[in-house]
């Protein structure tokens, strides 16, 4: 009979290492292939575009990437955001030097003289525009912009609305809790809510936080002298907006594909959630109209998104949500592959036309704004 091999300590601990070893590779492979397909599937990846739903449109020539549209519905006056996206964020000799602007479009004219028309005074000198908001009140009636500066200091901009909307800067408003600002919108004359879309400044760390789909995001709130965190747990906060009374945040996150309301106290401007409605599709910018429906700019497909961020001949399909907040309905109303317009960010209402400006290409889109409600 033979005699059974016996197998030293050395031997056995060095099996053994190899065991766990290719036991945490497996693992790890599982992990990250689980990781990938979570985040594929907020992303929209696998969702796909049954028909588009077009729209009666034309294209007004603009700067590089209008992001951000906002209408003074009173005055006939459509306020841009402007800025070169693509160049600042890859870091080409001279970024830093870019300089951003608020444009304006007067509403009153004929289409087809409508065209931008630079407002932007000289201060600050290092403006790159993103997210803009309107307040009248109080006697007065000024622009609120996120501005990301060379400096990597984050601010909001606030400036006095001249004749023909002409801006003077009023200040520049810094706080701690100002970590990756996306939009704003005015509370009073120089109070407001703002949207950290990440809960880190680092490039690496934003990665990880949409790769791991963490829900790092938040609200802050400046009440004229400092600033707070209104708002937290939000996966990738984005476009934020009120109520005409003052007393509902509508904040919109983009990789849950969801818009989540929350209760305002107008005394303390404390929030408060209480429900979030799931709208399938990656939202961005919300604006609200004078009858309070609110109109959104969405990505469907954000892998496509990404890839038309790299590479501009990579379409990224583009969408308009509306939403009736009184009835609770929503749907769609525009979408369209992306040869009519690539990674759409704003739709911004005027009577029965809308405004859409995109992420990165020079161009704003006026279009019919259609009151049927389809889903996609």
């Amino acid at each position: 009979m033979p005699r059974r091999a016996v197998m030293s300590r050395g031997e056995f601990m060095s099996r053994k290492v190899r065991s766990i070893i290719g036991y945490s590779v497996l693992a790890l492979v599982v992990v990250i292939s689980v990781l990938g397909w979570r985040f594929l599937a907020a992303a929209g990846y696998f969702t796909g575009i049954r028909q588009e739903i077009a729209a009666d449109c034309r294209a007004i020539p603009a700067v590089p990437g209008p992001e951000d549209i906002e209408v003074d519905h009173a005055t006939g006056i459509a306020f841009v955001s402007g800025e070169a996206t693509a160049p600042v964020a890859s870091g080409v000799p001279g970024a830093g030097a870019i300089r951003g602007g608020i444009y304006v479009i007067d509403l009153n004219e004929p289409q087809e003289n409508w065209a931008l028309r630079p407002v932007t005074p000289n201060e600050p000198a290092d403006f790159r525009p993103h997210g803009i908001s309107l307040y009248e009140g109080n006697g007065v009636k000024r622009l609120f912009a996120v501005s990301h500066p060379s400096t990597g200091v984050e601010t909001v901009e606030i400036f006095d609305i001249g004749e023909g909307g002409m801006l003077t800067h009023v200040r520049s408003v810094t706080s701690d809790v100002f970590i990756s600002l996306n939009d704003v919108v005015a509370a009073g004359p120089e109070s407001f809510y703002a949207t950290n879309d990440h809960g880190t400044r680092s490039e690496m760390g934003k990665l990880i936080d949409d790769l791991l789909l963490l829900r790092n995001a938040n609200v802050v709130y400046f009440d004229g002298e400092k600033g707070e965190v209104a708002a937290d747990t939000i996966l990738y906060a984005n476009g934020i907006n009120l109520s005409e009374d003052g007393r509902t945040m509508y904040v919109s996150a983009l990789l849950s594909m969801a818009m989540n309301l929350y209760e305002r106290d107008p005394e303390t401007g404390a929030l408060r959630w209480y429900d979030t409605v799931r709208l399938g599709t990656g939202v961005d910018n919300i604006d609200r109209q004078p009858d309070g429906t609110l109109l959104i700019g969405a990505h469907p497909d954000i892998i496509a998104f990404l890839g038309h961020a790299g590479d501009p001949a990579k379409h990224s399909p583009s969408q308009v949500v509306r939403i009736e907040p009184d009835t609770k309905r929503a749907g769609t109303i525009y979408l369209n592959l992306g040869e009519e317009i690539s990674g759409i960010s704003v739709a911004a209402g005027y009577g029965d036309l809308m405004l859409l400006g995109q992420v990165f290409e020079p161009e704003v889109l006026v279009c019919s704004q259609s009151k049927e409600l389809r889903a996609y």
